[in-house]
């Protein structure tokens, strides 16, 4: 029996007050065409209304595509998610209370979902501990309109651990490429798998019911078997997009595009090189602190140049590159295909790559930072009623034995000269960025002391250390003084070292810094 329906029959299926997961990362596996389905029924009839969305990563193109086509006040009234800044409407909705909202590592909603598929009450984890998702602190909790409490502190064989309770689940809106008449499932044109099967097999597990948007229907027993990843015993309702080039985009940069699936490989495929500034200093400086053979995870932004440094020194070949979405190897792809990789080993589900970091695999990480106190807590999500949500940050920064914080002393103006071995400040930044106390504990430094991680926080101008007391300003830059360029634009006086180092000079020059004699000499 074909599983084939139209998008309103499909989106009817969805009731006043169910708990809907949805699959996607950026615009892959997401089923746009579905949340325009919704909205206009939601418009029509006032129906589904209060329902609870949940979602892992972020969703949709970062402006007007995406879980955004459906977030209206009174549709969704709770809001469980990984990730916000793609979805301004629903940060408003949160800023008013109109609607209780959680937010979770990516991770962590990528494993409650296979815990849902398995029959559990919950995902049993570390990741969290300390952080703003711990009970103690905030729960995860995003506004005052948020009471239920979805995480719990348990007792695991005398360790702690955080329960995330799992929602009963009744719907799931996943998108492949291809399906067949059973309901079959392939992702042929999907830059990686994401959490669509994932999404599938919990809500089943629930009892609920599994909706997909697809771009092609075919014949049943036409499908190659390797080529399923979703089988047809998943998925209750297909929905071909009439409108693929709006609704069914591989990525907000490419409506497809074979190589971001490895069907075709490219040649002399790297990292430009970059100019010398306050960021290649910053990148070339965390850079220092990779090893042979690294497996690494590198955030958005200036941690994305640590890949065109290793490049430039000849070390790329001892870098393994991952992508939380997935993706291993290959050379990740930034601003609107980001989240993809070019010549890529492999595309794994999200939540084996997140198994893969927690078992602590990961060699490297380096990440942004916007917030750092005093004892060593970093703020990467929420600042007032900016709300941009803590992604993968926790799942990676908590798994992860060396962690380094890339990011300049001062935000909002700042303007440097990095010339002749040295580091000049000629304009400072109008905001700082070492305060007292964070808004939100995205890094707990109190959990990573625990674990004996090695952190450190690399800027253009100096380099701090977190210990078991809080920063240690441990090496400063040439031509910077302390007492005029460090310390003033910080709430706080740190440890400092002594003998305090000074930044090494080629770091300040347009030379090879030696990182391949540097890996050999490890």
């Amino acid at each position: 029996m074909s599983k084939k329906m139209s998008l309103q029959d499909a989106v009817n299926l969805i009731q006043d007050g169910d708990n809907v997961a949805i699959s996607g990362f950026m615009l892959m596996t997401v089923p746009r065409e579905l949340y325009l389905g919704i909205a206009e029924r939601f418009q029509n009839t006032g129906h589904p209304q209060g329902i609870t969305v949940m979602h892992a990563a972020g969703n949709g193109n970062n402006k007007d595509q995406g879980i955004i086509d459906m977030t209206y006040e009174g549709l969704i009234t709770r809001y469980i998610t990984g990730h916000f800044a793609n979805n301004t409407k629903m940060i408003e909705l949160v800023n008013n209370n109109k609607v209780a909202a959680y937010n979770f590592p990516q991770g962590v909603i990528a494993h409650m979902y296979r815990a849902a598929a398995a029959g559990k009450p919950g995902e049993i984890t570390r990741i969290g501990l300390h952080t703003f998702c711990d009970p103690r602190v905030q729960g995860g909790k995003m506004n005052e309109a948020t009471t239920e409490d979805l995480v719990e502190l348990i007792d695991v064989l005398g360790e702690e651990q955080l329960l995330y309770k799992v929602p009963k689940l009744n719907i799931g809106l996943i998108r492949g490429t291809t399906a067949d008449e059973h309901g079959n499932i392939t992702l042929e044109e999907e830059g990686a798998p994401v959490d669509a099967l994932d999404v599938a097999m919990a809500v089943k597990a629930c009892g609920g019911k599994v909706i997909a948007q697809v771009k092609n229907y075919v014949s049943s027993n036409s499908i190659e078997r390797s080529k399923v990843v979703i089988p047809g015993n998943m998925v209750d309702a297909i929905v071909v997009c009439e409108n693929p080039l709006e609704n069914h985009r591989q990525t907000p940069g490419s409506f497809f595009d074979p190589v971001l699936t490895g069907q075709y490989k490219l040649n002399n495929v790297g990292f430009a090189s970059i100019a010398l500034d306050e960021r290649k200093v910053i990148a070339r400086r965390a850079a220092m602190e990779l090893s042979k053979n690294s497996v690494v995870n590198l955030g958005i932004g200036i941690p994305e140049s640590v890949a065109a440094i290793a490049t430039e020194e000849g070390i790329g070949e001892d870098l393994l590159l991952t992508i939380e979405s997935g993706l291993v190897g290959g050379v990740p792809t930034g601003g609107g295909n980001f989240g993809c990789a070019i010549n890529a080993w492999a595309a794994l589900p999200m939540t084996t790559q997140f198994d893969y970091y927690n078992g602590g695999n990961l060699s490297l990480t380096c990440l942004g930072f916007a917030e750092v106190d005093q004892t060593g807590n970093v703020n990467v999500s929420r600042f007032g009623k900016r709300i941009a949500g803590c992604g993968g940050l926790i799942d990676i920064s908590q798994s992860t034995h060396t962690v380094v914080f890339c990011g300049t002393m001062t935000a909002g103006g700042l303007e440097v000269a990095v010339q002749d071995g040295k580091m000049q400040i000629i304009h400072e930044g109008q905001k700082i960025k070492f305060k007292k106390s964070v808004e939100q504990i995205t890094f707990s430094s109190t959990y990573s002391n625990h674990i004996k991680q090695t952190v450190l926080f690399v800027t253009e101008r100096c380099v701090f250390t977190l210990t078991a007391n809080g920063l240690m300003l441990t090496e400063v830059a040439p031509g910077i003084d302390v007492e005029k360029n460090i310390l003033p634009y910080m709430e706080f006086k740190p440890l400092i070292a002594d003998p305090l180092k000074v930044m090494d000079p080629r770091l300040f020059m347009n030379v090879n810094i030696g990182l391949k004699e540097m890996l050999q000499s490890k």
